[in-house]
């Protein structure tokens, strides 16, 4: 027979534990600037007009690849085909697929028919056909703009060109502390993906990867974050993007079905989860 005080210690040691992890991770987040924007029980394409959240076009996710400029990173080194990718983002139509793997791929199979239903992070499911999207890019209209505790922040709305469906809504800014004599500043782009009742956010620095981007996590203040109503928690996961000329055989493989030579970028994205490989998605961008 289990002594009822033994029970009562192992669950006042766990209580007490999670209690801890989550006060950790809140003041991981204290200091990172997070969107509030949240989503709806239904995202899709049409999101951002009924929250009038959709300011004038612009072209890209970012106004130039200058601003990211620092000690170690020159944006000169940077392919044009990758930059444009950057700063000319609606040029392009994509083509990504999904790897999920173990232990993951039965929740992705689940969560699959969630995402599906918002159109939200709309990847394709376990064993899934890529997906064709093409691109619709905003200013964050006001006042979100104002409230918004990042820099320049723009709309990026993807849309699956067979169906219609929307595949990714994002807020996309970037952040920066104020830089001092000692310690200049390093801006990092930091994006915002809303979901009903909370907004997932990813902060990520910039290097080079070769002629192309490195885009990661692993970098003071970067992380994944969830913000709610109860303020911002950091997760324990953990995301890295690679982009490349699609010429240059060193850049990362295409998605099923791509051939290197008719794509003009190509990228993979990695999203680790306590430690654990979730998914890789593969890119392989065109103008079109």
């Amino acid at each position: 027979m289990v002594n009822t005080r033994t029970l009562a210690a192992g669950f006042g040691g766990l209580v007490a534990g999670s209690a801890a992890a989550v006060g950790v991770s809140w003041a991981r987040a204290r200091h990172v600037p997070l969107s509030s924007v949240h989503g709806d029980s239904y995202i899709g394409t049409e999101w951002p007009d009924r929250r009038g959240l959709r300011g004038e076009r612009v072209a890209g996710e970012m106004a130039s690849l200058d601003a990211f400029a620092r000690p170690g990173f020159d944006p000169a080194g940077v392919h044009p085909d990758v930059r444009a990718l950057y700063e000319h983002t609606a040029e392009f139509e994509m083509t990504l697929d999904a790897t999920w793997h173990h232990p993951f791929r039965l929740g992705a199979a689940f969560a699959a028919r969630w995402t599906s239903r918002t159109e939200q992070l709309n990847l394709p499911a376990p064993g899934g056909d890529p997906k064709h999207v093409e691109s619709d890019l905003h200013e964050l209209a006001e006042p979100a703009a104002t409230a918004d505790p990042r820099d320049a922040p723009r709309l990026w709305v993807r849309t699956d060109t067979d169906t219609g469906e929307g595949v990714f809504v994002a807020l996309y800014a970037s952040t920066a502390p104020e830089s001092t004599d000692a310690e200049p500043s390093e801006r990092l782009v930091n994006v915002a993906v809303p979901f009903p009742g909370a907004s997932l956010a990813t902060v990520m620095r910039l290097a080079h990867y070769g002629d192309g981007l490195e885009l990661s996590t692993d970098c003071p203040g970067g992380g994944l974050y969830l913000h709610t109503k109860y303020g911002g928690f950091a997760l324990p996961a953990s995301q890295r993007f690679r982009v490349g000329p699609a010429a240059d055989i060193d850049s990362p493989d295409p998605p099923d079905g791509v051939e290197r030579r008719n794509a003009d970028v190509l990228a993979d994205q990695r999203i680790r989860l306590a430690g654990l490989p979730l998914v890789t998605v593969r890119y392989a961008a065109s103008r079109s």
